[in-house]
């Protein structure tokens, strides 16, 4: 099944097509906030995997594992198939650091998208306790808290509805322990996605890859 909403921030005359980014600690109830609601893990297994919305941890990888689904370096692996070369991050000091800054890895999903599927229009969704808002002046970003994201859904403000009771049993569970979730572990949906579309659409990406990356911060 397709999900698409209409944003609710910088909004445009169509209606996107949303990925979802979600950061972990501090936002997820594998390893919530102490003062603040945190979104169910069993709502990232259900929209990454009983639906074709694409899902990537954004923010501590061991989400890639506890939810089974795409990360940075996954996304990484799947730009230099789209450009025969590595991402260029806006951050010069990322080579400090064990991953890209949030904002950087942001931006790679957002550029791998948009230059896999030009022709399409996104609203890319990043679900963290880390202010990250000041992202949509550069492009179609909505920034949401995990206490704000779960009162979202809750209450039917987010265009996505709330994943039934048991998708997320797995409420709170200690790292790497699934607990038999019942969905099809198939980490790598979204980007055999774009690797159909390179495909397909080669002389396009080439096109769109004459274009700069998002602006720095």
């Amino acid at each position: 099944m397709t999900w698409t909403w209409t944003p609710v921030r910088n909004a445009v005359d169509t209606t996107n097509r949303v990925v979802l980014c979600f950061d972990r600690d501090d936002t997820l109830s594998v390893n919530p906030h102490p003062d603040h609601r945190a979104v169910p893990i069993g709502w990232v297994q259900y929209w990454a995997h009983k639906t074709d919305i694409p899902v990537f941890a954004s923010g501590n990888q061991h989400l890639r594992t506890e939810a089974e689904i795409p990360g940075i370096s996954e996304a990484e692996r799947v730009w230099q198939e789209l450009d025969s070369e590595r991402y260029e991050y806006e951050n010069s000091e990322f080579e400090n650091f064990i991953k890209p800054r949030r904002r950087d890895g942001l931006r790679l999903i957002q550029d791998l998208y948009e230059t896999a599927f030009p022709d399409e229009d996104f609203r890319f969704v990043v679900v963290d306790d880390v202010d990250v808002s000041d992202l949509s002046d550069e492009g179609p970003w909505t920034h949401y808290f995990p206490w704000d994201f779960v009162e979202a859904v809750e209450s039917g403000d987010f265009a996505l509805e709330e994943p039934p009771s048991d998708a997320y049993r797995n409420d709170g569970v200690p790292f790497n322990s699934t607990d038999d979730p019942g969905f099809d572990h198939n980490q790598n949906a979204p980007l055999e996605e774009i690797r159909v579309q390179v495909q397909e659409g080669q002389p396009e990406i080439e096109e769109e890859l004459q274009t700069p990356n998002s602006p720095g911060e």
